[in-house]
C-alpha cells in the first residue's frame, strides 16, 4: 500500500463519530466505507469512479433521528420508528390578543388578512470588527408541538416550543453585503414569563451571526 493511499485513508477518517451506518458512499473525490461512523477511503474502487448525483450516493442502511434509511444510489427510504416525533399543529399570536392563537396559515395573502400581531423594535449587532449594525427587528409569535407516533392521540407526552420569528430589514452578522450575504431572518425560543421584547433583547446578547 502506498504512501499516498494511506494518506487517503487516514484524511477520510478525520473527524468521523461513531454511529449506526453501514453504507458504500460515492463521494465526488472517492468511494468511501462508512462502517459505523467512520469513513474509510477505498482507493481500489478509483478505476469505477463517476461524478455522482447532487454531491454523494450511498448503498446500504444508517439509522439517523429515530429513523432506518435505506440507500440505493440516489433514492432512499425512511422507516419512521414509533419513539419518532411528529409534527402536530403551529399556531401564531393574533392581533390584539389576550392569550388567543391561531393556526397557521402557510400564505398569508392567499388565505385572508395577515392578523398575526407583529412588533417592530430597533436592533444592535457589533462585528468583530467593532462596526455596529442598526437593523429594525420585526417579529410575530409561534408556538408549535410535536407528539411521538405511539403516543400521538395522547397530549400529555407533547413536546411543544413557543418562540420569536424574526425577519430584519437588512442584512445582519459578519457576512453582510458579501456574496454569501449575512442573516435576514431567523426564530429564537422564549422562555417562560417572557414578552417578546425581552426575548428579542436576551437574542440580541447572545446570538451571534458568522
Amino acid at each position: 500500500m502506498t504512501a499516498s493511499t494511506l494518506s487517503r485513508i487516514k484524511r477520510s477518517l478525520r473527524e468521523c463519530q461513531p454511529g449506526l451506518s453501514l453504507r458504500l458512499c460515492l463521494f465526488e473525490e472517492q468511494y468511501c466505507f462508512d462502517f459505523f461512523g467512520y469513513l474509510v477511503a477505498l482507493p481500489i474502487l478509483d478505476r469505477y469512479h463517476r461524478e455522482p448525483y447532487e454531491i454523494m450516493e450511498s448503498w446500504g442502511v444508517y439509522y439517523d433521528n429515530a429513523s432506518v434509511v435505506f440507500c440505493r444510489g440516489n433514492k432512499t427510504k425512511f422507516v419512521h420508528m414509533p419513539w419518532d416525533w411528529d409534527h402536530v399543529n403551529s399556531k401564531y399570536m393574533v392581533v390584539n390578543t389576550r392569550g388567543e392563537w391561531e393556526p397557521c396559515r402557510h400564505s398569508w395573502e392567499k388565505d385572508g388578512p395577515d392578523d398575526r400581531l407583529i412588533q417592530e423594535f430597533p436592533y444592535t449587532y457589533t462585528l468583530k470588527n467593532g462596526e455596529v449594525q442598526n437593523v429594525i427587528a420585526k417579529i410575530h409569535v409561534e408556538r408549535r408541538e410535536w407528539r411521538r407516533k405511539c403516543f400521538w392521540r395522547i397530549p400529555w407526552f407533547a413536546k411543544r416550543r413557543q418562540s420569536i420569528d424574526v425577519s430584519f430589514n437588512k442584512e445582519v452578522g459578519e457576512r453582510s453585503g458579501s456574496w454569501k450575504g449575512g442573516c435576514i431572518g431567523c426564530g429564537y425560543d422564549m422562555k417562560k414569563g417572557e414578552t417578546p421584547e425581552q426575548t428579542l433583547r436576551r437574542m440580541e446578547k447572545e446570538r451571534k451571526f458568522t
